[in-house]
């Protein structure tokens, strides 16, 4: 992989598909998924959880913690339903549930 400093990609900024420009709209669907995602789960998960990665058939869901993983894990057969009723997640068929203590305020 090439090293590329931040100015030259900036740079080229005005081409189609820079990496910076892929980056950007990731993240902004990253936060659009996670907004759909607490919108169906419990108000006491809802703050401490947001979608890590939507891949094909593919949810990863990132948590504060260990216990909240659990609590989520538990919670998942009620909130499917739910959840695949959005149309972003309608094609989901593997839902993972993973802590990350390195999230702080999510």
């Amino acid at each position: 992989m090439s090293q590329r400093r931040v100015a030259q990609i900036v740079a080229e900024r005005h081409r189609p598909r820079n990496p910076l420009e892929r980056l950007v709209r990731y993240a902004a669907m990253r936060r659009a998924w996670t907004a759909e995602l607490r919108a169906v789960l419990p108000p006491a998960l809802a703050p401490h959880c947001q979608v890590a990665s939507l891949r094909d058939d593919c949810l990863t869901i990132h948590v504060a913690d260990a216990s909240l993983a659990t609590r989520l894990r538990l919670e998942l057969p009620k909130l499917e339903p739910a959840l695949r009723s959005l149309g972003d997640f309608a094609a989901v068929q593997t839902i993972r549930v993973r802590p990350a203590p390195s999230m702080r305020a999510l």
